[in-house]
């Protein structure tokens, strides 16, 4: 099995809504409580700004190449980015894509000298915590009610560039 990342565009807008609307990955969220309407995504697509930078996380499997769930960076603006990642393709849970994606969606960071990285995570998501713990990352604090902050160092010295004053945004 193959894991790769490629960068989302409009085109991928609904596969990805069909994949946040599945009850299995909105439960995880922790403010979506329904399917999403078409407004409601369209609009939360397109008022992300240049600072976040979207991937699809793309699988082969030796018979075939298929998109398979989501990984996004927000705030690349900041020191210490935060993330957000989902299996779309939920027969692929617990087989290890998730951990491969975001393997190389840190990489992806770490080229862009950031040291830090960040995400919040339901308190019941056991699955997603075994993850974010095989990969480093450290519990900091409890954030909103339910969920807890993590965080991973990537590295002793901040040399991101993307953010400093007069830079051009990522995309």
């Amino acid at each position: 099995m193959i894991v790769a990342l490629r960068e989302a565009t409009s085109d991928d807008l609904e596969l990805i809504m069909a994949w946040r609307s599945n009850l299995l990955i909105f439960q995880g969220a922790y403010t979506q409580k329904a399917p999403l309407t078409w407004e409601e995504h369209y609009q939360w697509w397109t008022t992300r700004g240049a600072w976040w930078q979207f991937f699809i996380i793309v699988m082969a499997d030796g018979r075939t190449v298929r998109d398979v769930g989501v990984v996004n960076f927000g705030q690349l603006d900041n020191w210490n980015p935060e993330f957000n990642y989902y299996l779309g393709e939920v027969s692929l849970w617990s087989q290890g894509v998730g951990k491969e994606a975001l393997k190389k969606a840190i990489d992806w960071l770490k080229e862009r000298g950031y040291c830090r990285l960040h995400t919040t995570v339901k308190d019941d998501n056991e699955r997603s915590i075994g993850v974010l713990a095989s990969l480093g990352f450290k519990y900091i604090r409890p954030a909103r009610a339910g969920e807890s902050y993590y965080e991973l160092y990537l590295s002793e010295e901040d040399r991101a560039t993307e953010y400093t004053s007069g830079r051009k945004p990522l995309r």
